[in-house]
């Protein structure tokens, strides 16, 4: 809430008006306030807080907008901000966070130690980088051999296992995909099996011109078609597995 020492004076409207006494009670609830992560929406009628209706912005605070990582984390690292919303609207269905109310002199600092610190952090995000994509290769290379070793095909198969490992591992490894290559509540070698299944049943089978084929939403149940379609297709990928395995 706008403190009341801060508001109602118009010296035109009461010649008798005085400023009322700030208790230290008073000074303690602002520094309380300003010390409150606060969610701060930017309305018509000014800033406004569920909790506290109107609020005001300290004269020496600034606004740090959105987008800068490093800069965010040093604001908030010194514990005095309000998150500056913009609300929902008819075009916006979700608020949308705008930045961080903070005091000008932690901003500016924030300001200079990413000045200070740029390079090395960009040579810290390269190296990480590189790492991550090293991982990430040391996986897939983890992923496609468990891959063969389900697959187990007989030796004039060998050039077939090889293109579907190398190709099942990379497709199921897709960082952000949610497919089953990225979760760890399965061993790798359940992985492999259900990427192997999954890249044969949409390469070797119909499965996706079936797909294609069904009219979806026209009255039947749905998933009742989806999993007709994909049984059939899971019983022509066991035929395809025996027949390229060793016997």
């Amino acid at each position: 809430m706008i403190p009341p020492w801060r508001s109602g004076y118009s010296s035109g409207l009461d010649p008798q008006w005085a400023p009322p006494v700030v208790t230290d009670a008073d000074r303690a609830a602002e520094l309380e306030l300003l010390r409150e992560h606060l969610d701060v929406y930017d309305t018509r009628e000014g800033p406004w807080n569920p909790e506290h209706g109107e609020v005001e912005i300290p004269a020496d605070w600034d606004l740090l907008p959105t987008g800068d990582a490093f800069m965010t984390r040093t604001v908030k690292a010194g514990g005095v901000y309000w998150y500056a919303w913009k609300p929902r609207t008819r075009s916006r269905p979700h608020r949308r966070l705008a930045g961080l109310w903070a005091p000008r002199g932690v901003i500016e600092e924030a300001k200079a130690r990413a000045a200070r610190t740029a390079a090395e952090r960009e040579r810290r995000r390269v190296v990480s980088a590189q790492h991550r994509a090293d991982a990430e290769e040391r996986y897939r290379g983890q992923l496609a051999t468990a891959v063969r070793v389900f697959l187990d095909f007989a030796p004039e198969h060998t050039a077939l296992a090889e293109a579907i490992a190398e190709n099942a591992s990379v497709r199921a490894a897709v960082v952000g995909s949610g497919r089953v290559g990225r979760t760890r509540k399965l061993g790798v070698e359940e992985r492999a099996a259900l990427a192997a299944r999954a890249y044969i049943r949409h390469c070797y089978t119909n499965y996706e011109d079936a797909l294609d084929a069904v009219a979806f939403g026209q009255g039947w149940d749905d998933r009742y078609l989806y999993r007709g379609i994909k049984a059939e297709a899971q019983e022509v990928v066991d035929d395809f597995l025996e027949r390229h395995r060793q016997r």
